[in-house]
């Protein structure tokens, strides 16, 4: 690199050679970073006064970083959670600047020193097993379109899957039309290169089969009324939509992942182990798994039924001894 001061070229090398081929990081990760700056640029020229191409290392300051932060929080209206993310980026690109060029220590330093704003965890937000049948039933089977939104909502709830797993799903995935001693099973490409296998449901091994006869291996599983493979903002869209339709959903925020928080809290309600939800949902850590044994609030109320007392003891279990006194004096 012959300019060392420079922003750009820091930039292409860090998204391009580090974040890509020397730590394969998850493609999420990567248009996370990229987002962050394709946000960040135009902030600093606007505040150095320089065309993106001219900005250098040193317009990259803490206080600027700072006024970023606030930029999105209070301009764009992100949350706490979104202006982490963000910090997140700006801090390992500014690693990866130091680590190469020892003279950006102590302006790596400044950087890396700007806290993460502590975020309260969101309400995890779940349905019942009445809505989600209402949910699926909600598309019109007799068109295509409806079939395919129908088998694509059973699929998310069925798997747990996320809805970037749903949107990259291929016929070559599934294992459907096997022996009745063997389950469905469909391969889920989750969160940094990890897959799982998940078992099907046969309505949903039905369904599914329906999508892809006749379909190669590369074919995409699910296909929007253009004939186009799903995006992640389409499942979002028809998962909003069909909520829409279910009378006890209104005014709820219901997301692709809320049918994942769903089919975690069924499974504990029904005393599934957490360790085969932590292996049905991919999660790296039972510990994240956690978090649906807390919010089931029929699983609190098992529990403490468990420690209810029958009835209350008496008032004084213990037994007067005159004679104690006499006895400790005569010791």
């Amino acid at each position: 690199m012959r300019n060392l001061t420079t922003l750009g070229p820091w930039l292409e090398r860090f998204l391009v050679e580090h974040v890509v081929t020397e730590r394969n990081l998850a493609r999420n990760t990567r248009k996370s970073y990229r987002d962050t700056f394709a946000l960040l640029v135009p902030f600093l020229s606007r505040k150095a006064r320089k065309p993106a191409d001219r900005l250098g290392l040193r317009d990259l300051t803490s206080a600027r970083v700072r006024q970023f932060l606030a930029h999105i929080e209070d301009q764009r209206g992100c949350s706490a959670q979104t202006r982490n993310l963000r910090l997140t980026a700006i801090r390992a690109f500014a690693r990866f600047v130091a680590s190469r060029d020892p003279a950006q220590v102590g302006w790596c330093g400044h950087i890396r020193a700007i806290p993460a704003k502590k975020a309260m965890p969101q309400p995890i937000a779940w349905l019942s097993p009445k809505d989600v049948d209402a949910m699926v039933a909600a598309p019109d089977r007799k068109t295509l379109r409806g079939r395919t939104e129908r088998a694509l909502l059973m699929f998310l709830y069925n798997t747990g899957a996320r809805v970037s797993e749903a949107a990259q799903l291929t016929a070559g995935d599934l294992q459907i039309g096997r022996d009745n001693s063997r389950h469905a099973l469909a391969t889920l490409h989750g969160k940094g290169g990890k897959t799982r296998l998940c078992p099907l449901l046969p309505e949903t091994e039905r369904m599914l089969a329906d999508l892809v006869r006749g379909s190669s291996a590369d074919d995409p599983v699910f296909l929007s009324r253009h004939r186009k493979p799903y995006t992640r903002f389409g499942i979002y869209r028809l998962v909003e939509r069909c909520a829409a339709q279910v009378p006890s959903l209104a005014g709820v925020k219901v997301t692709p992942h809320t049918l994942r928080h769903s089919v975690a809290c069924h499974l504990v309600h029904a005393d599934v182990d957490i360790n085969t939800v932590r292996a049905w949902l991919g999660h790296a850590s039972v510990d994240t798994t956690n978090i649906y044994t807390e919010i089931d609030v029929n699983m609190k109320a098992r529990a403490i039924a468990l420690c209810d007392l029958v009835e209350p003891g008496p008032s004084r279990p213990w037994r007067e001894n005159k004679g104690l006194m006499a006895f400790l004096r005569s010791l």
